[in-house]
């Protein structure tokens, strides 16, 4: 007769110990997102998160994004050697190359340098690839928002040489002039139909903070 060996309990706890291990497990990593680095940034010096859920214009959230990157040394060497120190000519260099960028919309933000790799941004994300562009340049400029636009005003230390007709704002003694990247015909100075009292925010890239919308006095 066949010796029976006595039962046990073992085998039957293991494999369900087994099973119970591995439906965690799953559970877990069902559950968890996976963050890869976003290789446009990997070269920033600083990396600030923008507030979460923020509308791209109406949050006023751009200027998280603005900050000196490597990616942009190759164009702005070569925008310095073609001036020479020049600055009318570095910053009329800088916006000709973002005007020179296509408009295109989109609902996602794009970071200046993605911008730049997929050749294409909206308002806001080209103001903001000329803000990077003319603070590594050391040209101070103001980001200035609307209910839904966004748009540069660059200084010019020497506003004598510019039209008397430019579009332009002052603060604190210096004077700003538009700088509307959206129009594929503009130039530093021309006048993009928005005025002062449809600002609904103004942010000096350089000091990187807000500057109060009444301390602007408008010329026009």
């Amino acid at each position: 007769m066949k010796e029976h060996k006595p039962f046990s309990i073992r085998i039957v706890i293991y494999p369900l110990l087994l099973i119970l291990i591995i439906a965690v497990y799953k559970n877990h990593t069902g559950n968890s997102k996976s963050i890869s680095p976003d290789t446009n940034r990997t070269h920033v010096k600083t990396i600030i998160i923008p507030p979460p859920n923020a509308i791209k214009v109406g949050e006023l959230y751009a200027p998280y994004y603005i900050d000196e990157h490597s990616t942009l040394k190759t164009i702005i060497n070569n925008l310095q050697d073609r001036c020479s120190g020049n600055e009318a000519c570095e910053v009329n260099q800088a916006f000709t190359y973002v005007s020179h960028i296509p408009y295109v919309r989109s609902n996602k933000h794009r970071t200046p340098v993605e911008v730049i790799n997929k050749n294409g941004g909206d308002c806001d994300e080209k103001a903001q690839l000329l803000a990077m562009i003319l603070l590594e340049t050391h040209h101070n400029c103001l980001l200035v928002y609307t209910k839904d636009h966004a748009f540069i005003a660059v200084e010019i230390n020497n506003p004598s040489k510019m039209d008397p007709n430019s579009a332009r704002l002052t603060i604190g003694g210096k004077e700003y002039f538009y700088a509307e990247v959206t129009d594929p015909k503009g130039y530093v100075g021309k006048f993009n139909d928005i005025y002062p009292h449809q600002f609904q925010g103004i942010y000096h890239v350089n000091e990187k903070k807000n500057i109060p919308i009444e301390s602007i006095q408008p010329i026009l």
